[in-house]
């Protein structure tokens, strides 16, 4: 390739980036597909790739003995369905929409990972505790269960939690509520047994009412008559179970291992961390008007002490967190006789303002050995629903609306500083002199000359001398009222070219009028053919079918409403669009148009605009589109 070839090579590719850089179509297009990319990112691709490095804890000797899968979830926290209503703002409802739909989308990859059984560790209700029916508190599980469906694939175990069922002796109503949970979700206290391990879910807000009760009264968990249906009665019940010896336990031998789930964690130091996991701060005491932080000490002592479980799961807190409890155990060896017992606090399923991540625990277990581990567990993160918005929406929106205004800065000035359209003063005339004044290039300064007509009229008939061709007419006849009356036409009068000598040049022969007598029908000096003596018969179209000249015009749906108003009949229509309609509209919201001519006119602010609507209208169609999908 010669230098002026590649010159031109040059020449032609600025050439062409310079149209496309500066073509709006291209622009607009290319920035809404990028958003279409963005959105349905932020919308469903993140958090699958949040899952990805999300793997069953698990060895590869586990996987050949095939572990069972335990998920634990705490505080999905689902709002209460008064809290959107008509008299609601359309803010308060676009925030509770976007709580709903990263629930179901956080729980829709969730339960990708195919989980053996379930554990919701207590408020799965936001506000349950101020429900004052049974019928409403129905209608509050509904909801819950419309986010979190039923799976017949794997068992559901649900915890109370303070917001579920109330907590503390001043509460209006804890009694009623209880009995709505129990009569809806089911048992408070249970214990199932799953691949040989027993886990103990705790009634954890009746266990503090009652341990105001018993530390009111002065009596220690050793003398304390337990409630009855409490949870006190529930942990001294579970004590023969957990002895059986179906198996060995690492830390206790002779006992099946057990694992205490509790909607609120055991009580700690408040100098204690919580493991490098955790966002901010620790769990510190706390009491507050329906809550408490943390379990009591004797009661924490109790519960170690009597279940002598392996681990301990609980939440509440929306934070992770990771705590080592020291227990004495007098029965064993002098060298070992202080154990610790790790509590694992689980983070918040649903989006909170303490955390910034969400996230949920896996456990898997296999058979237990006399030596070894039996079980292993491990958090899992989910995106930051707050930063999506916050991070990357927000942002990109920005940048967007910025890089619209520099862009149509840019074509004004392109468009000032280039030469003028033309703009034709007349429509083209074909067939017209080029200096008559109806031609393309006819200007004011262009000499008025005469210039003969050119007419499409043959020759015939504007020369009066001209050979005459035949005269053609439609005969009319009478017919039925149901046939048309269109008639062929027919040739009345036929030229003759013997005739031509005697043709006076002042009587043309197209301007005759021949008359005669006979069969034919004379009308104002001119003879009209009989009946018979047609030269070429007359031909009628058929008549319509059913005997109606009146066809109907095919019509798309249309929906009407009658209404009176003010004493006079009024009528509402709604109708299918027509596709140019919707054409029109969508070249409108698209941007289409003369965008040069609305930059001109507007100004290069509205200019900007109308392309930002033109790229949100696609984007928020995508968007109400995988919200669609998730509900």
């Amino acid at each position: 390739m010669g230098v002026s070839e590649r010159r031109k090579f040059k020449a032609t590719s600025n050439r062409f980036s310079q149209t496309i850089l500066s073509s709006r179509t291209v622009v607009i297009n290319g920035i809404r597909l990028g958003w279409v990319v963005v959105l349905v990112w932020g919308e469903l691709g993140i958090y699958f790739w949040s899952l990805s490095s999300c793997k069953w804890p698990e060895t590869a000797e586990w996987r050949r003995a095939k572990p069972t899968h335990v998920l634990l979830l705490s505080d999905p926290q689902v709002r209460h369905p008064s809290v959107v209503s008509s008299e609601s703002s359309w803010f308060k409802s676009l925030g509770q929409f976007l709580y709903e739909a990263n629930l179901k989308r956080s729980w829709h990859v969730t339960r990708r990972l195919n989980p053996h059984a379930v554990f919701f560790l207590g408020d799965m209700l936001s506000s349950g505790k101020y429900v004052r029916s049974e019928a409403e508190y129905k209608a509050y599980w509904r909801k819950f269960q419309s986010i979190f469906p039923p799976d017949s694939s794997f068992p559901q175990y649900f915890l109370p939690g303070n917001n579920d069922v109330g907590m503390g002796l001043a509460h209006s109503s804890p009694k009623n509520v209880r009995l709505y949970y129990s009569s809806i979700v089911g048992p408070f206290n249970r214990q199932i047994v799953i691949r040989d391990h027993t886990f103990i879910a705790l009634d954890a807000p009746s266990l503090v009412d009652e341990d105001y009760q018993r530390s009111g009264s002065g009596t220690g968990y050793e003398r304390w008559s337990p409630i009855a249906g409490g949870a006190v009665e529930f942990v001294k019940s579970v004590l023969p179970a957990t002895a059986e010896k179906s198996s060995q336990s690492a830390l206790f031998p002779g006992s099946r291992p057990t694992i205490l789930l509790s909607h609120i964690p055991l009580a700690r130091p408040d100098t204690a961390g919580c493991g490098p996991l955790r966002e901010k701060g620790a769990i510190r005491r706390g009491v507050g008007h329906g809550y408490q932080n943390t379990l009591g000490k004797q009661t924490t002592t109790f519960l170690l002490k009597t279940l002598r479980p392996s681990a301990v799961f609980s939440g509440d807190n929306r934070d992770y967190c990771e705590y080592h409890h020291p227990l004495d155990v007098p029965d064993r060896d002098a060298e070992e006789d202080t154990l610790s017992i790790r509590e694992i606090t689980v983070k918040s399923f649903s989006m909170s303002n303490h955390i910034r991540r969400p996230g949920f625990q896996l456990i898997s277990l296999v058979d237990p050995t006399p030596k070894g581990k039996s079980f292993m567990d491990a958090p899992c993160l989910l995106p930051d629903p707050h930063g999506i918005y916050t991070s990357l929406y927000m942002p990109l929106a920005f940048l967007t609306l910025i890089f619209l205004f520099i862009f149509n800065t840019y074509r004004s000035r392109r468009l000032r500083s280039g030469p003028p359209a033309h703009i034709a003063l007349s429509p083209p005339n074909i067939g017209l002199s080029p200096l008559h004044p109806g031609a393309d290039v006819w200007s004011p300064y262009t000499p008025n000359l005469p210039v003969s007509p050119r007419s499409a009229l043959p020759t015939t008939l504007r020369t009066p001398n001209a050979a005459a061709g035949p005269t053609m007419r439609a005969a009319s006849r009478p017919d039925t009222p149901l046939a048309s009356p269109l008639l062929g036409p027919s040739v009345i009068f036929q030229h003759h070219p013997q005739e031509e000598e005697e043709e006076d040049a002042l009587y043309p022969t197209q301007y005759a009028q021949r008359s005669g007598s006979g069969n034919g029908n004379v009308s104002d000096g001119e003879e009209w053919p009989a009946r018979g003596d047609d030269p070429a018969p007359s031909y009628f179209l058929p008549a319509p079918a059913g005997g109606s000249l009146k066809q109907a015009v095919p019509r798309g749906w249309a929906w009407s409403w009658t209404f009176v108003f003010r004493g006079r009949r009024r009528r509402m229509t709604v109708s299918v669009p027509s596709w140019n309609s919707v054409r029109e509209l969508a070249t409108q919201l698209g941007g289409g148009g003369d965008g040069d001519m609305v930059l001109r006119r507007r100004g290069v602010a509205w200019s900007t605009a109308r392309d930002g609507l033109g790229i949100l209208w696609p984007t928020l169609s995508v968007w109400i589109l995988c919200a669609w999908w998730m509900f």
